[in-house]
This record gives C-alpha cells, structure tokens and sequence, in this order.
C-alpha cells in the first residue's frame, strides 16, 4: 500500500527535482533514453527548483527552457566511479513563468513543485517565499491534481545553503495558507543538516515529510566523504572559466552510506513522519538499504545519467518494495 502524505498518493518512486526539468519533458539527453525504452511514467514528477525571479545561473537555457550547451559545462561527470559535480545554482526562468505553465496546470497526476530563494539575507529571502506563495495561490485553483510543495532549503551552489532554524520554522509557518488549500509541504534537505534540526523540523504542524538528501557542499563532512581520493586535483568546475563562486555540489554513489545513516538515525531518534530517501542510488539493491534504514520512498537523480540501464529495474523494484 502507497504511503499517503497529506493525503496524497504520490508514486513509492520520485524524481529528483529538475531531472524531468520544469514541465516534465525532460532533457535532450532523454531522447536516447528512450530508444532504449527508459521512461519515467510510473514516477512523481518534481519540477525543477524554481526562484522567485529569473536566475541566469550557470547553466545558460534556450526560451524553451533546453540548455544552450549540448554538454554543460557546470556539471561533471564520473561514469566509471558513478559520481557526479554540479554548480548549476538553479538556473530557470522564474516563479511567476512556471507556476502560470499550462503545462503543469494540465497534469493529471499528483506531482510537487520546488522552491528557493536566492536573496543574499534571510529577510528578503522570506518576503521572496511569501511573493511565492501569493502566486502560488492565484494558480492553485487551475491545477487539475493535488501537489506538493519541495522546500529546498539546502542547495550548495547559493549562497545561503544552509539557513538558520529560525528562518525555516517561520517559513513552515507561513505556509498555513498552502497547507489550508491541500497542498502538502515537503522539507527538502541534506545530509549535511543536524539530526537535532531535522528532528525540530519534523514536529511543525507544516512539515508533512522530507526529502534526503540534497547534494553536499565540495569539501564539507572529510570525515565521511574522501575528497581527495574523488577530486585530487580540487574540484574541476573552477578550472572551466564559470565564473562560479562555490566548487559545486556532490551526488551519485559517495552518498548513499550517508543517506542510510540519516535516515537511520531520524528513525532511532523518533522521527515518525514520512522520509524520501535518495542520493547515491545506482543499483537496485541500493532501494534495500534505504527501506531497511526506514525511508517510506526514494528518489532518483543522477543514477539516470552515471547508470541509466538500471532505471527500469530500480523503479520496478521500488514499487513492489513500497
């Protein structure tokens, strides 16, 4: 049986934030995919995080939302060691052009939506989310399904990864009006953020589940993650000429033992509410170790590009675990 959240039955299987893009057409790379008869049907599809304004990024796109580059050059890849760098930094159009999408308006099936700001302070960032949340509401009523809402609190590549608990309790609580409409508040994290915090997080009345794990910060948690080993030379996006600020963001195989351990230790702590588990999946028997650490459902990112031929079997497997 599906686990409902908020009363709502999204997939056991959910797709990283920005995986299928915006609307759900994916990227170009997809249309290899799927000759190969790989597809994304039986997933919830999460939109690609979204700012309040237009974010040019670091990863230039077309008007029709395609990135310019036929091979980004703020994403880099390991496919022989199944790890991945990004600084993409949410490059997209803004809130007030995704949400009015007809394109999502028309989805039949449940799906989320991603949020965050980019503003340098917490104050501004909090006027952005309440702006997001008024043009979230002007557009809920042409919605033909129930969504949820990602809270992405923890991407590496701004400039405020990792905000204080103060700023995201008041960010929960002004979700009350989203919350009052059916629209269930997923708490979007890392491994990177305090078990103690998750813990907090997890008791407000908005926080309906949470999703783990966002990538890390290049260079943070050495005591888990060998840097060195993975990047001798340091990270090999600031040598691209990206103008960038932050070395980028980790994903792929690094980081499944350290999802297990989070979701291990939120269960053994008490953490009673529903937790999506991804990052570092690439083999089916990765589902085995986040179900066994308590996650109620997964999601996928980076195994789509470092191991796409495990797709299939990873998603089937996934719905008859969950």
């Amino acid at each position: 049986m599906k686990k409902l959240i908020y009363g709502i039955e999204f997939e056991p299987v959910w797709g990283m934030s920005g995986l299928l893009n915006f609307y759900g057409e994916g990227w170009p790379y997809h249309k290899i995919l799927k000759i190969f008869g790989i597809n994304f049907k039986s997933i919830t599809f999460v939109s690609k995080t979204t700012t309040l304004l237009p974010n040019k990024g670091n990863m230039p796109l077309k008007k029709n939302l395609m990135p310019v580059e036929l091979i980004p050059k703020s994403i880099y890849l390991n496919f022989f060691r199944k790890y991945a760098l990004n600084a993409v930094s949410l490059s997209g159009p803004g809130a007030e052009e995704i949400l009015s999408s007809k394109k999502l308006h028309q989805r039949t099936k449940p799906f989320q939506l991603s949020f965050m700001s980019v503003a340098p302070l917490g104050e501004e960032r909090l006027k952005e989310f309440a702006q997001f949340i008024k043009i979230l509401l002007r557009e809920y009523h042409n919605y033909k399904t129930q969504i949820g809402l990602q809270l992405n609190v923890t991407c590496p590549n701004t400039e405020h990864d990792n905000p204080e608990m103060k700023e995201i309790l008041t960010m929960l609580d002004m979700c009350d009006p989203l919350v009052g409409k059916g629209i269930a508040i997923i708490l979007k994290i890392s491994v990177e953020m305090p078990i103690a915090n998750v813990l907090t997080f997890g008791e407000h009345r908005n926080c309906h589940a949470i999703c783990t794990s966002n990538t890390v910060n290049f260079g943070n948690l050495p005591e888990k993650i060998n840097w060195k080993k993975l990047f001798p030379n340091g990270s090999p996006l600031l040598k691209r000429n990206l103008n960038i600020k932050k070395p980028g963001g980790l994903s792929g195989a690094p980081l499944l033992p350290l999802v297990v351990e989070q979701i291990k230790l939120l269960r053994e702590a008490g953490f009673k509410k529903h937790i999506n588990g991804g990052g570092g999946i690439i083999y089916k028997k990765d589902i085995n170790k986040l179900m066994e650490a308590g996650a109620d459902s997964i999601s996928i990112g980076s195994v789509v590009f470092l191991n796409p031929l495990a797709v299939p079997g990873i998603i089937k497997y996934a719905h008859k675990l969950f």
